[in-house]
């Protein structure tokens, strides 16, 4: 079957084969839960999102600016660990109006989990209701790498489902264009050559540790820079990235978020902008209950409830 937006996901680690029924699921999902939100937005007359194409003709560096500027995101403004700036870029994302998914499974089931490998997000354009899929799947530092791809997407104009890999090139301009924006929001080159210096005489892994802690960013991305900026001239770029990523795999069992308090992980995977418009709505009689329960995937009434006290109904 074929999927109801592009499909950028070849070119990165083989074939992708047909989309599973969890892909599509999740994908149609999210299409009504943006159906629906842009009736909302409409019909309570909130403006359009400003920020929707608005580089689509402009370079991926001043894409990348302007995404920082917007999102509060400047390397100084850089606090936390992976979980912190995860819902720092999701928080803000969704104070300028677009909405975000970030989930790891199918409906809240457990039995139905999503595959990294099949793909790591995706983005759904619209001037009223932006949305930005993540699979949870992936390590934070994955996850902060598909939030910014997708935030490029959206920033260009053109959604698409993506299986970003930063050490892959694309077929898709696109997806090329993408990347190289969620690289400069992560490592801003005029940044990174800034700082580079001092700590030039570090070995590697030290330089990535330094930096990482820096940018709030994974290892891997940094590396990414570093070779891009030509800050170090590589004999065998492939074998050392190879390097780093069996490292990071040793760690990824503990990287991979997942549990936690399931109504706190509602704000993620339904998205809190979401929740709270579609709950207050059916709450005030203009969405019939049943149809709020089933855009949020809370199939029970007493949940429905708990999670609706949670966000201060």
């Amino acid at each position: 079957m074929e999927l109801p937006i592009p499909d950028y996901r070849e070119g990165f680690g083989g074939p992708v084969g047909e989309p599973s029924a969890n892909l599509f699921a999740v994908l149609n999902q999210s299409i009504r839960k943006q159906d629906w939100y842009r009736g909302y937005a409409q019909d309570h007359m909130l403006p359009k999102v400003t920020v929707v194409a608005s580089a689509a003709k402009t370079s991926a560096t001043a894409a990348a600016e302007d995404i920082r500027t917007k999102l509060d995101f400047e390397v100084q403004e850089r606090f936390g660990n992976g979980s912190a700036v995860r819902k720092h870029l999701i928080d803000k994302f969704e104070e300028i109006g677009g909405l975000t998914v970030v989930t790891s499974m199918v409906d809240n089931n457990t039995h139905r989990p999503l595959d990294e490998d099949e793909f790591r997000g995706f983005s759904l354009v619209d001037e009223y209701a932006p949305l930005v899929f993540v699979n949870a799947r992936q390590t934070l530092n994955g996850q902060i790498f598909t939030l910014a791809h997708e935030f490029a997407h959206v920033w260009l104009g053109s959604g698409g489902i993506s299986r970003e890999d930063p050490a892959q090139r694309s077929k898709s301009e696109i997806e090329q264009w993408c990347n190289t924006v969620a690289s400069e929001v992560l490592v801003p080159s005029e940044d990174l050559k800034e700082r580079y210096p001092g700590m030039s005489r570090l070995e590697l892994a030290g330089q990535l540790k330094r930096l990482s802690e820096v940018y709030r960013c994974g290892t891997l991305v940094i590396l990414q820079a570093i070779r891009r900026n030509r800050l170090i001239e590589f004999d065998d770029f492939e074998s050392v990235y190879d390097a780093e990523v069996q490292r990071l795999a040793s760690h990824k069992a503990s990287e991979v978020s997942g549990g936690g308090n399931f109504y706190y992980n509602q704000n993620y995977r339904i998205g809190a902008r979401f929740a709270r418009a579609v709950i207050g709505d059916a709450l005030e009689g203009r969405t019939e209950l049943s149809e709020a329960m089933r855009l949020t995937s809370l199939r029970a009434l007493n949940v429905f409830d708990s999670y609706a006290k949670l966000l201060g109904f």
